[in-house]
């Protein structure tokens, strides 16, 4: 799904240093986002996510093998940016900092911080759910945003892994929208 897609220029985007300003300036931030559990509990689980909007707007033929599909194919692309950058959890600096921090833990944050995950796969998979269901688009685009915003909300990620996930699942989707593009002009 992923063949060819160009993870070198995202080794380039480093996030902000462990010590800097910049780090601590979103640890503030983030810590005072007040704590919303059934939220952040809400949007943990993508593809139920994607599935209840669905339901919502009863889309009968909803293809929720595709949304497992660009999960599986994705995660490895986001995994080795989490390894190479391999930057703590905001709970991890802000214990250095000296700053008390509320977070929620879950079974999803065992990984490195940066990028996020849930925001690169909620951007990616609205978007792709948005073009093959436009009647929903708003709907799937905004359940892909609220999956990104939760991961602050729940002390997870700083808004800079957040941004930086969403620029990857925008990208990923456009590389997949490039591939149908060169498909259909291929078949012309």
């Amino acid at each position: 799904m992923f063949k060819k897609f160009n993870i070198s220029k995202f080794k380039k985007m480093k996030p902000p240093a462990d010590n800097s300003f910049t780090t601590m300036q979103e640890v503030k931030h983030i810590n005072s986002i007040p704590m919303d559990k059934a939220n952040v509990r809400k949007y943990d689980d993508i593809e139920k996510t994607f599935a209840e909007v669905a339901y919502k707007n009863k889309i009968e033929d909803y293809d929720a093998d595709l949304v497992g599909r660009l999960i599986k194919h994705s995660a490895p692309i986001i995994t080795k940016l989490k390894d190479h950058f391999n930057r703590p959890r905001p709970k991890v600096i802000a214990k250095k900092m000296g700053i008390k921090m509320d977070h929620y833990e879950m079974n999803s944050m065992k990984t490195p911080s940066y990028p996020s995950g849930h925001s690169a796969q909620g951007i990616l998979i609205g978007r792709v759910l948005a073009a093959k269901y436009p009647n929903a688009a708003k709907q799937f685009i905004s359940a892909g945003n609220k999956i990104s915003k939760s991961r602050n909300i729940a002390k997870a990620h700083y808004k800079s892994d957040s941004k930086m996930g969403e620029k990857l699942g925008n990208e990923l989707y456009n590389h997949i929208k490039q591939k149908q593009n060169e498909k259909s002009s291929n078949e012309a």
